[in-house]
């Protein structure tokens, strides 16, 4: 029995070797300690004996020891210690009965000797992500994509324990539910260092969202002066996130579809190959099953861009979420204004048909109120507003009226055109990732002026 330990380090992870094999035993220890602290045992005593008198953080055991098979016997001991990862190796070839067995006694993995040993550092990101990923998701859902409903917990632990790193996931749920929100949490959550790319293909004209997604080069048709760079090229190394796939014509499915299978395409217009590797992400409301049997999306489609599937409920199922979702709204409108009770029990008991979006903006309606204090008839009025068009515009006018009520409540003009900008420079900020070169060459906007511009407000703290 021995311990090893790395003395640079003050570290909390405890690791559990259980292996007969001295040579091998001391490869894993050498690696194990650059990441921990490492108990070594050769023995089925030596084992039961630190188990319980040492907590551990992962087990590795060999599966036989000597001449018996003792790995599964100890995994579950181990498991009923609270080790939260137990890995089971073993020099035999897949062997059904022992699998099942070592699965069935808590192992979390099952490898060959020869594979962990190749890849024992896959193995060790694993668990150290693993280990830090109930605190991360926490963190996760109470600021970026908010939650605190069970399932929907599950289905994203699920996810980002999955070994299946580029295996696309799909979002199924109703339209405002958070789509886009819950892809930017997972793109921290699966530690996915590219740009996380958005695209809504709703309503979109074919040759348009050809354009888009695959991008053209200069001269590819009519209007198309100079070359453009495509989502899929943008999101390499990152996510494409596509909202609405099941607007997609059945020839760019196809088009899509290669992409996922080799990562190289061609711009329209172009011959050069491009390799892009992403994680596909989509979302939708419509029954894809649907499509499928009416000819409206390729099987093979189907069966790709739903890898991993999770279910998003509608905000009135979500009882729990909707006090923290209106407190956080609250907290995002510009100005804090008071709600009487009788809008405080309207808005908990509202149906929000339009989910989480119609409930960000109906909370930043009312913060334009221009007395501050909000009312039932003030509720009953952006509803009703709300009902009439999402995003009513008044009649001729591109102006809406929450912007010319928001400029009647600070008395000034440019008050409105600062937060236009704002709130514009904002979200293209989101949208390309930050990249001051990209904004300033989609919206023609000087580089030097956006430097300065997010320098301020990353100062202020605006943008994180």
């Amino acid at each position: 029995m021995v311990r090893v330990k790395q003395f640079l380090m003050r570290s909390i992870v405890n690791f559990l070797i259980v292996e007969d094999d001295k040579n091998f035993s001391a490869f894993l220890a050498e690696n194990l300690s650059k990441h921990g602290e490492v108990f070594t045992s050769s023995s089925f005593e030596e084992a039961a004996f630190l188990l319980n008198k040492q907590t551990f953080d992962c087990a590795i055991l060999d599966l036989m020891i000597g001449d018996e098979i003792i790995g599964p016997k100890i995994a579950k001991i181990a498991k009923e210690k609270g080790i939260g990862h137990v890995i089971a190796m073993t020099h035999f070839e897949n062997d059904d009965e022992l699998i099942h067995e070592a699965y069935s006694n808590g192992v979390d993995d099952f490898v060959k000797k020869s594979n962990l040993e190749t890849h024992l550092g896959f193995f060790i990101k694993k668990f150290s992500n693993a280990k830090n990923l109930r605190k991360k998701i926490s963190e996760l859902t109470k600021t970026i994509y908010i939650t605190r409903d069970e399932d929907t917990l599950r289905q994203i632990r699920g996810i980002c324990e999955s070994y299946a790193m580029l295996e696309p996931i799909f979002f199924y749920g109703p339209t405002g539910s958070g789509k886009t929100a819950l892809a930017k949490c997972l793109k921290e959550l699966l530690n996915i260092d590219g740009a996380l790319i958005n695209l809504n293909c709703a309503g979109m004209d074919d040759d348009l969202l050809k354009s888009e997604l695959f991008g053209h080069e200069k001269g590819a048709f009519t209007g198309a002066d100079k070359q453009k760079i495509g989502k899929i090229e943008l999101a390499n190394n990152g996510i494409l996130f596509l909202d609405e796939i099941g607007d997609i014509a059945l020839s760019t499915q196809e088009m899509l579809l290669k992409v996922l299978d080799e990562f190289e395409f061609t711009r329209v217009g172009g011959t050069q190959k491009i390799v892009s590797k992403f994680l596909l992400v989509s979302g939708t409301f419509k029954n894809l099953e649907k499509l499928v049997s009416e000819g409206k999306m390729r099987p093979d489609f189907y069966n790709r861009i739903k890898g991993r599937t999770v279910y998003l409920k509608p905000l009135r199922e979500r009882k729990g979420d909707l006090k923290i979702l209106i407190e956080h709204f609250k907290g995002l409108a510009p100005r804090s204004v008071y709600y009487s009770a009788e809008v405080k029990e309207g808005l908990l008991n509202y149906p929000w048909p339009g989910n989480v979006r119609q409930l960000h903006k109906i909370i930043t309606r009312l913060s334009d109120v221009k007395s501050g204090i909000v009312k039932k008839e003030d509720l009953e009025e952006a509803f009703k507003t709300y009902a009439e068009d999402p995003d009513k515009e008044e009649e001729g006018r591109f102006i809406t009226s929450q912007q010319i009520n928001y400029a009647k409540s600070m008395n000034s003009l440019q008050a409105l055109l600062d937060r236009v900008r704002d709130d514009f420079l904002e979200f293209v900020y989101s949208e390309c990732e930050g990249n001051k070169t990209l904004i300033s060459k989609n919206y023609q906007v000087s580089r030097k002026s956006l430097v300065t511009y997010y320098k301020n407000i990353e100062l202020s703290g605006m943008i994180q």
